[in-house]
C-alpha cells in the first residue's frame, strides 16, 4: 500500500511541476541578415530596369511571409509599411525590389499631396541641385526619387515574430 502511494504522490507532484513549468523556451531575435544588390544597386525610380539587372531574381531570400519595410532616407519621419509574401515560403529577391520601388514611390506621392510647402522644381534650384525638405507626412529632404539608389537590405526577426527589412539607400 505504501509503494501505491509514494506512486501516485509522485505522479500528482510530477503533474503539479509540469503544469507549473514553462516548457518553451522564450523566442530570440535572429541575426540581422543582409541582401546585397551589386552592380551599381536598385534604382528607386526604375522598377522594370532594376528588375531586368537582377541576379537570381527567385531565389527566395527572406523565408518569411509577412514583414515591415522600413523606408527611413531621406525622410525625417520614417515610414513601416507592411508587406506579404506572394506565396508562403517567403519573399523572393525580385518581389522585395518591387515592394521597395513601389513603396518608395507612393511615400513621395503621399509627402507631395500631405506638403503645404512645395517640391521646387529641379530647373528652379540653381547651382545646389538637393530637394528642399518639405513638411508632409514624411518631411523628405535632400533627395529627389529619381536620385536615389537601393545597394542593400538587411532583415533580422525579432523575439516577437516581427520580421523587420531596413534599406540601405544612397544617393
Amino acid at each position: 500500500m505504501s509503494t501505491a502511494f509514494l506512486i501516485v504522490l509522485a505522479l500528482a507532484a510530477t503533474w503539479w511541476l509540469i503544469t507549473r513549468m514553462r516548457v518553451t523556451p522564450a523566442p530570440v531575435s535572429m541575426v540581422a541578415q543582409r541582401i546585397h544588390f551589386p552592380d551599381g544597386g536598385v534604382r528607386l525610380h526604375d522598377v522594370e530596369g532594376s528588375l531586368a539587372k537582377l541576379r537570381n531574381p527567385e531565389e527566395i531570400v527572406i523565408p518569411f511571409e509577412h514583414a515591415i519595410l522600413v523606408i527611413s532616407y531621406p525622410l525625417t519621419t520614417s515610414a513601416s509599411i507592411a508587406i506579404s509574401a506572394a506565396f508562403a515560403v517567403g519573399f523572393t529577391r525580385a518581389e522585395l525590389v518591387r515592394a521597395a520601388c513601389e513603396e518608395y514611390a507612393n511615400v513621395y506621392e503621399a509627402e507631395e499631396a500631405t506638403a503645404t510647402s512645395k517640391t521646387v522644381p529641379l530647373e528652379d534650384r540653381g547651382t545646389l541641385k538637393n530637394r528642399n525638405r518639405t513638411d508632409g507626412v514624411y518631411g523628405i529632404y535632400g533627395h529627389d526619387l529619381e536620385h536615389l539608389v537601393l545597394t542593400a537590405m538587411r532583415w533580422n526577426r525579432e523575439s516577437d515574430g516581427t520580421v523587420k527589412i531596413e534599406l540601405h539607400v544612397e544617393s
